[in-house]
């Protein structure tokens, strides 16, 4: 007798508190309200999906390299999936420095496209690459000035631009939503000079 009282009083208590239809609903289900699905939260959107845009710089330096800097400006889209992988579409344009030497060449002008697959793991990226890029000597190693002025001479005397192969993988991380730095590496192969 005790037992139920304390049962019906506990009762009583919880439906003058959370209202009748809470009591009558667990008192019809057998699953308590913690247990129970839910309708699902809206996912927020991934900071490694959409259009993005920016510049890149890039150094060497070896014995009797002057000039060894190089830039290029970027444009690209990357989607997110709900099982955290994205992939990615890139072109860019610019100069680069190089170690090696083909006659009076310091570097040479590239254009590039390529496509990544990468993993999402919070605010860093993991990723490999592979595309296609165009190259040609630049003989005045003026360095990188535009992204323009790297696809004019890209294409200035079309006969010296030669076509590669590139494979590279890399690590993003976003130092905020609109803020990302990256270090990667990439190899090309082809015929004639190396490739960016």
């Amino acid at each position: 007798m005790r037992m139920a009282a304390r049962l019906c009083l506990a009762s009583a208590a919880f439906g003058a508190l959370f209202g009748s239809a809470a009591a009558e609903e667990l008192a019809t289900s057998g699953v308590p309200l913690f247990a129970r699905n839910l309708p699902a939260q809206p996912q927020e959107p991934s900071i490694w999906s959409g259009l993005y845009v920016g510049n890149e710089v890039f150094a060497i330096s070896g014995k009797g390299v002057k000039g060894g800097f190089g830039g290029a400006g970027f444009i690209g889209y990357d989607h997110a999936f709900a099982n955290d992988v994205v992939v990615g579409v890139r072109a860019d344009a610019g100069y680069s420095p190089s170690l090696a030497r083909w006659g009076a060449s310091r570097g040479f002008d590239f254009a590039s496209a390529n496509v990544s697959v990468g993993y999402e793991i919070g605010r860093f990226r993991p990723f490999v690459a592979a595309g296609v890029a165009l190259a040609k000597p630049d003989v005045f190693g003026r360095g990188f000035t535009t992204t323009s002025d790297a696809v004019n001479d890209l294409f200035d005397q079309a006969s010296s631009v030669r076509a590669y192969g590139t494979v590279g993988a890399g690590l993003d991380y976003a130092v905020t939503d609109k803020l990302t730095v990256s270090v990667a590496v990439s190899a090309g192969a082809g015929r004639g000079l190396a490739a960016p």
